[in-house]
């Protein structure tokens, strides 16, 4: 009797059913479906990156509907060369539709990009896009 018949008769007494894993070792299976990491340095880039835009939106922003813009998170999208930042507003009295907001930001997205590249030792400043949660904890404010 070969090898791989024994090998199927004893399988097959061992498990309910034969899989296509059968017969491998399990540590070459957790390389394969090992989950990708983001790398330190985006991390830190991200972290960075929200403190100054955090800073640029509440003091240096002349406009007054995003100086009421808190961020909430920063997230590296891709391979670092973009960023994507989540923006909320402070429960305030006024209505403000999640256009308006994106629209303010976009217009002042040169300003944001050149405070980072000022703070940030990079051959390339990051790419931001702007996502609108609006109040934390009301939706759209």
């Amino acid at each position: 009797m070969n090898n791989q018949l024994r090998w199927t008769k004893n399988a097959a007494r061992l498990c309910a059913d034969i899989g296509a894993e059968d017969g491998i070792d399990p540590r070459y299976l957790a390389a394969k479906q090992a989950r990708k990491k983001t790398p330190r340095k985006n991390l830190q880039l991200c972290k960075e990156a929200a403190r100054i835009v955090s800073l640029v939106l509440t003091g240096e922003s002349q406009h007054p509907l995003l100086r009421d813009l808190l961020v909430l998170s920063v997230e590296p999208e891709g391979d670092g060369q973009c960023i994507c930042v989540t923006v909320g507003c402070y429960a305030t009295d006024t209505v403000v539709s999640e256009t308006e907001v994106l629209v303010a930001l976009d217009r002042v997205q040169g300003l944001l990009r050149s405070a980072l590249a000022h703070a940030l030792h990079r051959k390339h400043t990051p790419v931001l896009r702007f996502r609108y949660a609006g109040a934390p904890g009301k939706g759209v404010c």
